[in-house]
């Protein structure tokens, strides 16, 4: 393996304590030495960001495993800091980190105003120091070198993962998955062997998972291929509990607000369900556009609780609340939809600015009541600077349905915990359903609390709603959040009613 730290480097430099020294050495590597670009950036965000920084000013090191670079406390660097091989790291940085071929270690003191990125190694934080954009370890992949006829160095795209050549594994601990809490399932436990062939191109996963307040164990086979780096071929068969909500919240934060508070912002229906499709991305300098096309078939029926519900899973809060873990679930329409799937996502991102858009479109040629109808669903997100290490970022969920009007197991929810807090939980539900977030960030880099870094306020606006057969009429929220660390305080109210509501949560959660 041909790692970065073969590249012969324009300055091989020690690193001074001074603010003026690394400029110095940065006009050296500028006027001397060979050119060094990314020729194959690969797929991600990591090799987008590592040419931009290359084209950019920036100061460029070469370190070893036995030295690493140290970048002392009490330094300032001016602009993006660029090290091949692994770094220790201090100092203040008016710019990015980028390790690329080893690990990237943040000591107490230091304070990047950009982002912390090691490509091909973990970047270890310390809680003592600040990092205005982000930590982005990339371990499963690296560049390789390569010099050119003119002598220049080129970089390519290098995957590290070392493919498993046993025929059976046991992912997790001996085969159990990672598991969820819900309202519906109780506790769910997957267990299951990885069949790999071609040398674990092809992924078989036979699967049963075991759901505890059902008191049922339900089979499952997952399938997936991959040829190359850009097409992929999925599929899925099985006895699922379904839910169109997990746009809210992933299933992590979701089962430990059930398991806490009992708080579950998932409805759910019960299917057995088949789905296939295929998904070929194209990579640009700046955009990756991934298409996909397949279909579905689902026979879905009406899953607990329900109506008058005495009893559920254990929560630590809320345990016998009707409007949270006993909530009842919104009864389907029993029946088989069988459809065409397609959609593409786009993600984008260039001098700061990130931006991601994914559609998938439904079009049901089966339907339990012989609906026609046609779904998008749809999901954006775009983040930019402002001022100075100030940011806007803005999210948002839509499903729009043409024609009639889609079958309950297709309907979306939103309101309380993860959306319009000062409602009630998922109470607007429909087959039309808008929402979109809007977060002003703003770090407060000149307060710095020991043991938990600095504060970040946050501006927050909300508006959705949820409708059938009509667009929705929207409601909104407005609030602030301060976020010291892993803790966040939320004070949000509804101008029209003057609903309020104060929490105390953690970074986990949105």
């Amino acid at each position: 393996m041909i790692l970065l730290r073969s590249l012969i480097v324009a300055c091989s430099v020690g690193l001074a304590a001074s603010a003026s020294f690394p400029l110095r050495l940065e006009a050296q590597a500028a006027k001397s030495g060979p050119r060094v670009f990314v020729r194959d950036a690969g797929p991600g965000r990591a090799g987008r960001w590592l040419r931009e920084a290359l084209e950019a000013p920036h100061l460029l090191l070469q370190s070893d495993s036995l030295h690493p670079a140290e970048l002392p406390r009490d330094s300032t660097y001016a602009t993006t800091v660029i090290v091949l091989g692994p770094a220790r790291v201090a100092s203040t940085v008016h710019g990015d980190v980028i390790v690329v071929g080893g690990d990237l270690f943040l000591r107490p003191g230091v304070r990047i105003d950009g982002r912390a990125v090691a490509i091909g190694g973990g970047v270890y934080w310390t809680s003592l120091g600040t990092v205005g954009r982000g930590r982005f370890p990339f371990p499963e992949f690296t560049y390789a070198s390569t010099t050119l006829p003119n002598g220049s160095i080129a970089l390519d795209y290098l995957a590290l993962e070392k493919r498993d050549t046993r025929l059976v594994v046991l992912p997790g601990i001996y085969g159990l998955r990672i598991p969820s809490y819900d309202r519906t399932d109780g506790l769910s436990i997957p267990f299951g062997p990885t069949f790999r062939f071609d040398t674990a191109r092809i992924e078989v996963d036979p699967l049963v998972v075991y759901r505890s307040q059902l008191g049922t164990i339900d089979p499952r086979l997952d399938v997936r291929a991959t040829f190359g780096r850009r097409l992929t071929l999925e599929g899925s068969a099985g006895r699922v509990t379904m839910t169109n909500e997990k746009w809210i919240y992933g299933d992590f934060s979701n089962s430990i607000g059930t398991l806490i508070a009992g708080a579950d912002a998932r409805n759910y229906y019960r299917a057995n369900r088949a789905e296939a499709r295929a998904a070929y991305r194209w990579e640009g300098r700046t955009t990756q556009l991934t298409v996909l096309a397949g279909g579905l078939g689902e026979r879905a029926s009406s899953i607990r609780p329900d109506t008058g519900a005495r009893g559920g899973p254990w929560s630590l809060f809320g345990r016998h609340d009707e409007l949270r873990i006993l909530r009842p679930n919104p009864r389907i329409h029993p029946g088989t939809i069988a459809s065409a799937v397609g959609g593409a996502q786009i993600e984008f991102e260039d001098q700061m600015v990130t931006a991601r858009l994914t559609a998938e479109t439904e079009v049901p040629f089966t339907t339990p009541d012989d609906e026609r109808f046609v779904q998008t669903t749809i999901d954006g997100r775009v983040g930019f600077p402002t001022f100075k290490t100030q940011r806007l970022e803005i999210e948002s969920h839509a499903v729009l349905t043409a024609g009639d009007t889609a079958p309950p197991q297709r309907f979306a929810y939103l309101g309380g915990r993860g959306t319009l807090p000062t409602f009630d939980l998922l109470e607007f539900g429909g087959d039309q359903l808008f929402f979109v977030e809007g977060r002003y960030i703003i770090p407060v880099d000149r307060i710095r609390i020991r043991y938990l870094g600095s504060p970040t306020f946050i501006l927050r606006y909300m508006t959705g709603g949820a409708a059938i057969g009509e667009f929705p009429t929207l409601e909104q929220n407005v609030g602030v959040r301060l976020a010291i660390s892993l803790v966040r305080i939320d004070y949000i109210v509804d101008p029209a009613s003057n609903r309020h509501q104060f929490s105390v949560g953690f970074s986990v959660f949105r």
